[in-house]
């Protein structure tokens, strides 16, 4: 029995470190740290479900309760390995209901994550552990019964144990370590909350921001309808971007929709058009800025007609920075290569080829073009919210707040 409880105090030690990693992106989900292992895609889920209120109890982080119950696993676990044999059975009695409601939970959270339709890899891999957990006290229960032990018996035992008087000291250093667990938990909670939140200044600034918008003319957007489109199809805000894939500004936004993308998740979407910066196909550029952009918005026009516009539009921008000297060069199909590379078969590459150079291909960039210099449209990138025109690169909670006011949320 020795060998279930070293198993459950050794996955419990991985658990509590998952679970500390959980609550740190609950508090701060947008660090380059928080995104590598919560997903660096264009959809952030652990900031989708910081944002959806699944993620609480009564304002105290799911993630903060699971770093307890791993410690109170670990306390346990390690206290009856001291004590001796005589102990393990009050250890079984009371690390099953615990296994056994943590599964429960997982079910409850699993069934949230499918509703949410995002997926978390570190809860996966927390439900993976508790599993874990559960399955080794399933077996050493079955240890039990070939002793002829049954439950009764077991808990009978734990009740004369706690009626002792002698084994209450031990009784009330348990509870003092785990009183000191909590608040430890507690307060690193609440710090890392007052290190998340906005300060008063950011505040102000993101009000004078939101005056700024409303105070923008609203403008008849009239638009050809996009073929690149992120975000759901009944969406209650549509942000329109004219972009071009080359330009480094737009790869810096590529940034911010990520976050917006990740707060609003459902709630908004984004449609793309082409206003490459280059006067092959674009007589409304003042110059060519990136040469062959055309191209370059050609190529994910084609993606768009395939399906795999949301793909390529994430592989090109996450992979920007190492092919950014290729593309300067005129290799703006570089993003491309490397994609379809060990995706399809060797033959795909060269039919999406031929389609990215269609005259289909070039029309679609033209329209948007078009309906671009209709709109007077003259940097990237630029977008619409609901008719008001914003140009450049307003950082992430700037624009978030102006959302949240659209939409009508906090």
């Amino acid at each position: 029995m020795r060998k279930h409880i070293i198993f459950i105090a050794a996955v419990s030690v991985a658990g509590a470190l998952v679970s500390s990693v959980q609550l740190f992106q609950h508090y701060f989900p947008n660090t380059e740290f928080g995104m590598a292992l919560c997903g660096n895609g264009i959809v952030n889920p652990c900031r989708v479900l910081c944002q959806s209120g699944f993620d609480s109890i009564f304002g105290f982080p799911i993630a903060g309760m699971g770093l307890l119950a791993y410690l109170f696993i670990i306390v346990v676990s390690s206290v009856t390995l001291l004590a001796g044999e005589d102990r393990y059975s009050h250890c079984f009695a009371v690390l099953a209901p615990v296994s056994a409601l943590s599964i429960i939970v997982d079910i409850v959270l699993g069934s949230i994550l499918i509703y949410l339709r995002i997926p978390c890899r570190l809860c996966v891999i927390a439900y993976v552990i508790n599993i874990l957990i559960f399955g080794s006290v399933f077996l050493w229960y079955l240890d039990f019964r070939e002793i002829n032990r049954g439950v009764r018996d077991i808990y009978a035992g734990l009740v004369s144990f706690l009626k002792n008087t002698s084994n209450r000291p031990l009784a009330v250093s348990f509870a003092l370590i785990m009183i000191f667990m909590f608040f430890s938990v507690v307060s690193l909670s609440a710090y890392m909350n007052i290190r998340g939140e906005k300060s008063e200044e950011s505040l102000a600034r993101m009000k004078k921001f939101d005056a700024y918008y409303r105070s923008l003319p609203v403008e008849s957007v009239s638009l050809p309808p996009s073929s690149m489109i992120i975000g759901g199809k009944d969406a209650d805000i549509t942000i329109v971007i004219f972009t071009d894939f080359i330009c480094p500004a737009c790869r810096r936004f590529y940034e911010i929709e990520k976050e917006l993308m990740s707060r609003f998740w459902m709630k908004i979407r984004i449609e793309y058009y082409h206003f490459p910066l280059d006067i092959v196909c674009n007589p409304h550029a003042p110059r060519t800025v990136y040469s062959n952009s055309c191209v370059a918005a050609q190529a994910f026009t084609a993606a768009a007609r395939r399906g795999i516009f949301k793909d390529l539009l994430q592989y090109h921008y996450e992979h920007y920075h190492e092919n950014s000297e290729r593309l300067r060069a005129g290799d703006v199909l570089v993003s491309v290569k490397h994609y379809f590379k060990d995706r399809f078969f060797p033959g795909d590459y060269d039919s999406f080829l031929k389609e990215v150079l269609s005259e289909q291909s070039k029309v679609d960039v033209y329209n948007d073009v078009s309906a671009g210099g209709r709109l007077g449209v003259r940097a990237v990138p630029t977008l619409y919210i609901n008719g008001r025109r914003l140009e450049g690169i307003p950082d992430a909670d700037l624009l978030s707040y102006v959302l949240a006011r659209e939409l009508g949320v906090k």
